[in-house]
């Protein structure tokens, strides 16, 4: 007979892991191919469509009207050898795809532009399957999956020669399923979102970009089911339907960019999420009970450099630095975070109205080893404390166009 009490706080914490799926505790920061191939340093020149997510105060560069498309593409290779149980854990390295479109439009006769943009600031997902060694503990959750998608509108008015600010305004879709042994949560809600930027560039050679994204409050509604409610219900039901409360985290990121002439463009930038609001879930079907996740807040450092060559060719590098922000108390196998070393190289070209992008991305780990993990099995002994590892890579396209 399961105890529901006892498994429930700890099957649902995996909602609060998939929310993060992908950056700073695992947020997804890469939605551009031109802006991943320079280690995603992009709010101080944000000079396409994209301004919408990494700068909207950068629309008011355009001339005309532009659309721009893409994907970013991951594999994730995580490994887990645990202390407790023989033998290697592999998480699913399939590649997972994350598209994104944008719009954009500066007018002609006015300090205005316009962009609109469709892109999940949150995604991906990790499943371990049932086979995992940390799975046989009913508590812990061995696959999570996350569909957080923006719809994001961006007003931005150039208010001088150098200086151009920006807002704007999202409705947010999520989606949420996450599953453990003993039982399976699923969610649904909708938040309303807003950004703020500004893009300064006094002179030719410098520019200096801010953007703020807002958290957002969801109360994702939906059903838990599994064994444990079988048992809790002596069999009346298989599910129940529940609610719960997730917030997902505002985002500043400050840039400098350098352009010393028209062949060089370099660019540092500081990104920095308050995951300190991720500290405890609670269930509404089930009163009283809840979790304290206890994240902490990090920063992504991110620098990027692209040459310009004749004929509209550019080469782009690129190298991103991701904080862990997950403790060992609350480390969690859907969120397997640990400081994070990413390399990007990427090739592109500007012709007549169209550009395109290409990116390769590879991501490094330290080995984390976990110990003190507060899902005990035994004292002192938990089926998380070990070592986990990553060797992940990724592929990222873009394709512009402009009238």
């Amino acid at each position: 007979m399961f105890n529901l009490k006892r498994i429930a706080p700890y099957g649902l914490l995996g909602l609060i892991a998939a929310s993060a799926a992908e950056a700073a505790a695992t947020r997804n920061a890469f939605i551009d191919a031109f802006a991943t191939a320079r280690g995603n340093a992009f709010t101080a020149t944000a000079d396409n469509a994209s301004a919408v997510f990494y700068n909207g105060a950068g629309l008011t560069q355009l001339e005309g009207s532009e659309l721009r498309g893409g994907a970013f593409s991951i594999s994730l290779g995580y490994e887990f050898e645990s202390d407790i149980a023989a033998g290697t854990d592999e998480m699913d390295d399939g590649f997972q795809v994350v598209p994104a479109f944008f719009a954009a439009h500066k007018f002609k006769d006015y300090p205005l532009a316009l962009g609109f943009g469709i892109y999940a600031p949150f995604a991906l997902g990790s499943d371990w399957t049932e086979d995992a060694s940390f799975a046989a503990d009913p508590r812990v959750p061995y696959d999570a999956r996350l569909a957080y998608v923006k719809y994001h509108a961006v007003l931005a008015w150039q208010l001088t020669d150098t200086l151009s600010v920006a807002a704007g305004l999202s409705y947010d879709d999520a989606e949420v399923d996450v599953k453990a042994t003993a039982l399976e949560f699923d969610g649904t809600d909708q938040a309303v979102g807003y950004s703020l930027s500004v893009l300064w560039q006094p002179t030719e050679q410098h520019g200096f970009g801010l953007n703020y994204q807002a958290k957002t409050e969801t109360t994702l509604d939906g059903t838990v089911s599994g064994p444990a409610i079988l048992a809790a219900t002596q069999g009346a039901t298989g599910s129940l339907d529940s609610k719960a409360e997730l917030s997902f985290p505002e985002s500043i990121v400050f840039g400098y960019a350098y352009r010393p002439n028209e062949k060089w463009d370099f660019e540092f930038n500081l990104d920095w999420t308050n995951w300190d609001r991720v500290d405890r879930l609670s269930l509404d079907a089930i009163p009283g009970l809840g979790y304290e996740l206890n994240w902490e807040s990090a920063f992504i450092w991110e620098a990027g450099v692209t040459r310009f060559f004749d004929g509209g060719w550019y080469l782009s590098g690129g190298y991103t630095f991701v904080e862990n922000a997950v403790p060992d108390d609350d480390f969690l196998p859907i969120v397997p975070d640990s400081d994070r070393h990413f390399f990007a190289l990427g090739l592109g070209r500007s012709h007549d109205r169209f550009r395109w992008q290409i990116t390769y991305q590879q991501a490094f780990a330290g080995e984390r080893s976990v110990s003190g993990n507060n899902l005990e099995v035994a004292p002192g002994a938990s089926t998380l404390n070990g070592d986990w590892d990553l060797d992940s890579q990724a592929v990222a396209f873009s394709l512009g166009y402009r009238f």
